[in-house]
């Protein structure tokens, strides 16, 4: 079979067969995602509680497989019949252990690219501390008078950056741009591509997701 033709059966199975399991975090303990609400004078904020706790997360971080976090916020306006999404925000965490020095680096990657570094770390404790600061994503305030409401997605993942850029040498075509970061991160494909490497290497995929209570902004800008 010809390798791009293989790779779409193969990324066909990732999409039907082989998706993350999802979490409704709304628990109070375990991997969770917190949303805050935000008030006259503060955003929105995210925050996850022990996104990589249990799972096979800390033995691959160990063995080289970076952890990725894709994370995506939207911003929901209630209406009569349907609901509309009126603002979205992507960003994503990175979690990398550099086997020489033995230190566990931290980084955060907004949709523009630009990268935020989190601290490096001599502790895995630490580095999922840093994971999990509470962040407030640009996107945006909702308008007074109307019900609106946050929906908070995040896919974790482990993956080899090494053996991913392999796999963009190997490809060619319509699939190169999507592997080498030129389209979209977040768009199915790649998602997608992600996840079935990342399976394929024996590394471990999470889902979570949460809503935010319903709420109308205020005059004064308050929830």
């Amino acid at each position: 079979m010809h390798r791009r033709a293989l790779l779409t059966s193969l990324l066909g199975l990732a999409l039907i067969g082989v998706l993350p399991d999802v979490v409704r975090a709304q628990q109070a303990s375990g991997p969770r995602i917190e949303i805050t609400l935000p008030t006259a004078t503060t955003p929105v904020s995210v925050r996850l509680r022990e996104s990589i706790d249990g799972g096979r997360f800390e033995e691959l971080l160990r063995n080289g497989f970076d952890v990725r976090v894709h994370l995506q916020v939207e911003l929901w306006k209630m209406g009569r019949i349907f609901n509309d999404v009126v603002a979205r925000e992507e960003w994503d965490l990175i979690v990398h252990f550099d086997q020489f020095d033995q230190v566990f680096d931290v980084a955060r990657l907004d949709a523009r690219g630009a990268v935020t570094p989190l601290g490096t770390y001599r502790r895995l404790v630490d580095a999922k501390m840093a994971l999990a600061l509470p962040f407030a994503p640009p996107i945006g305030r909702p308008g007074p008078g109307q019900r609106h409401y946050y929906s908070v997605r995040a896919d974790i993942e482990t993956l080899d950056l090494n053996d991913l850029d392999e796999l963009s040498r190997w490809l060619r075509g319509e699939l190169a741009p999507a592997v080498q970061g030129r389209k979209n991160p977040g768009t199915a494909l790649t998602r997608g591509l992600r996840t079935l490497v990342s399976r394929v290497m024996g590394g471990e995929v999470r889902r979570l997701e949460a809503r935010s209570p319903r709420f109308v902004v205020t005059s004064n800008g308050a929830p």
